[in-house]
Order: C-alpha cells, then structure tokens, then sequence
C-alpha cells in the first residue's frame, strides 16, 4: 500500500517557501494513473519472494520427475 499521507507530508518539509502553495486535492484519475505507474515500476518484496519460491518448487518437481 503506498504511504499517501507520508509522502505528503515530506513534501510538505521540503517545498522551499518561495511562493504560496497551491497544492489541491487530486482527481481520481491522476490518482489511479499515478497508482498504476508506480504499481508498475514497484514490487512488493514479499509476493515477489512467493513467486520465487513458487517457481523454485515447480523446477524442483520436475527434475525429480525426469530423473526418476
């Protein structure tokens, strides 16, 4: 799940102050665009380990299975 609330607040801490801020709430759809970009370029570590191990077992039954 993405930290919506932490990454507005480190932006909040790191806009320099120069002008005021115009900040508004985003729409739906730049929400789901900026959702599924990010989806895209991020994993989570811990499906991407089932996966890996998935895939490990899989390989392991079918040696087993050609070398009997």
């Amino acid at each position: 799940m993405v930290d919506w609330n932490g990454l507005y607040k480190w932006s909040m801490e790191y806009q320099d102050g120069t002008a005021p801020s115009t900040f508004k709430a985003m729409s739906k759809e730049d929400r789901k665009w900026l959702e599924d970009a990010m989806k895209q370029y991020t994993f989570n570590d811990s499906d991407r380990l089932t996966e890996i191990i998935k895939q490990l077992k899989e390989w392991s039954a079918q040696a087993k299975s050609t070398a009997a």
